[in-house]
């Protein structure tokens, strides 16, 4: 009995290293690089600007045209603590461009890719 419980261990044990190594091979993350950002004028009456960045994604090695990342904003107010938030962009292979509206009082102080979704790869 002792044999069967530990050849059965054995056969999970390599069924599992298999599966694991199947799905890592089945799976690319494109490569999203920022590359310059900027505010536009203030817009009256609203009190507001628009932050908008602009990147590249190097998907060759994606089967897909599209996908999602994620973004990680350290945002300074005026009057409050910094608030860190991370928000979701779709992405698609060469130039993008994405927009972001801030108070008056505020301003993006950091950002940087913080997650890129996988994408299934090219074969």
């Amino acid at each position: 009995m002792c044999r069967s419980v530990v050849a059965g261990m054995a056969a999970i044990v390599v069924t599992l290293a298999y599966a694991s190594q199947a799905l890592s091979q089945h799976a690319c993350k494109p490569t999203v690089a920022l590359t310059e950002a900027h505010y536009s004028p203030m817009n009256l009456p609203n009190l507001e600007r628009t932050w908008t960045v602009a990147f590249t994604v190097d998907a060759s090695r994606c089967a897909t045209d599209s996908g999602s990342f994620s973004i990680l904003f350290t945002m300074w107010k005026e009057n409050a603590l910094d608030i860190e938030f991370a928000e979701t962009f779709a992405w698609k292979p060469d130039l993008n461009v994405i927009s972001k509206k801030f108070w008056i009082d505020e301003a993006v102080g950091s950002y940087r890719v913080s997650e890129v979704d996988p994408c299934p790869c090219r074969k």
